[in-house]
């Protein structure tokens, strides 16, 4: 699989304008980076939905995922929360974990909430 240093995937999540959820099968910021499955996506994606969802919203709340399939894991954690032009948004650290691929790796994403209430990447 690709490797690609966290500072090329930052680059390329600069290109992301707010992502409807439905587009995370289609354009993955994780994809090509870390190495994951697509099961190991899924539950990390599920993770990073439970801390959106999670009220009230504050930093330090963590939702933890693994895959014994693969032995991938991971944390996402909310960094900070804030409101960026009118929008709800978090700052999420997600920690991942791939099996035989050191070293560990950290991502950083900004969620907001839209005003239709749908969480999305903005960049």
């Amino acid at each position: 699989m690709l490797s690609r240093s966290p500072r090329c995937l930052s680059a390329a999540l600069a290109a992301f304008v707010l992502l409807p959820a439905a587009a995370q099968a289609q354009i993955n910021p994780f994809r090509g980076g870390p190495g994951l499955a697509p099961e190991d996506n899924r539950l990390l994606f599920e993770s990073i939905e439970r801390l959106n969802a999670a009220e009230p919203a504050k930093a330090g709340r963590s939702e933890a995922w693994s895959n014994p399939q693969t032995n991938t894991s991971g944390t996402s954690t909310i960094l900070r929360v804030f409101r960026s032009h009118g929008m709800a948004c978090h700052l999420v650290r997600n920690h991942i974990v791939v099996a035989g691929q050191p070293p560990d790796r950290n991502y950083r994403l900004t969620w907001c909430r839209t005003p239709s209430g749908e969480w999305k990447i903005k960049a």
